[in-house]
């Protein structure tokens, strides 16, 4: 394993909005975001939300960046570095050239579209920063608007993976969209 993080610049994205690398000093402002119960039932995290719980997910977080498997940021805002979300590249399998978008934002964002002027962005580096041939998703049948964004953004619909374990609290079952990108499909509706 490696000891250093792979490192890429983070993708520039649209004012207000910057993207910073993540770290463990991003754990009580993140944890703040994935606490609000909206938040946290969108991404099939028990709630209440631990402290404890996003302590461990950040770590193996930072842990899958030094490995070189993912690219994580923290979004905030350029004149204020309190964390409002995150976005990632995930699972990132480069003999395979491809890699799974992760994103979350505050629910106070929700419904103001940013998600769609910022998927596009992390699309982009994914396909000419990373080389990769296929992006992939997985969203919760619970989080429509979520897969209304992955949609807009170019993604197809694949299937449904059911009856899943649910992937944080690990109690319960869940049922997720899959839904996969390729970079000529990409290409050709970027034109």
């Amino acid at each position: 394993m490696s000891s250093s993080y792979v490192t890429l610049p983070p993708p520039a994205v649209p004012a207000p909005f910057r993207l910073r690398a993540l770290s463990m000093e991003n754990v009580d402002g993140l944890g703040a975001v994935y606490a609000e119960p909206e938040v946290a039932r969108s991404l099939n995290f028990e709630v209440p939300l631990r402290p404890e719980t996003i302590r461990q997910k950040l770590i193996r977080d930072l842990d899958a960046m030094r490995r070189g498997e993912s690219f994580r940021w923290v979004l905030c805002l350029e004149e204020d570095p309190t964390p409002l979300g995150y976005m990632c590249l995930f699972n990132w399998t480069p003999k395979d050239r491809r890699a799974e978008v992760g994103y979350m934002v505050s629910r106070k964002l929700w419904g103001q579209g940013v998600m769609k002027q910022l998927l596009p962005v992390l699309v982009r580096f994914g396909f000419e920063q990373m080389g990769l041939h296929r992006l992939e998703a997985t969203v919760s049948v619970h989080n429509p608007a979520s897969l209304r964004v992955l949609l807009r953004a170019g993604f197809q619909h694949e299937g449904l993976l059911r009856g899943l374990t649910a992937a944080v609290t690990g109690d319960g079952f869940i049922d997720m969209n899959v839904l996969g990108l390729l970079k000529d499909a990409w290409r050709e509706s970027a034109t």
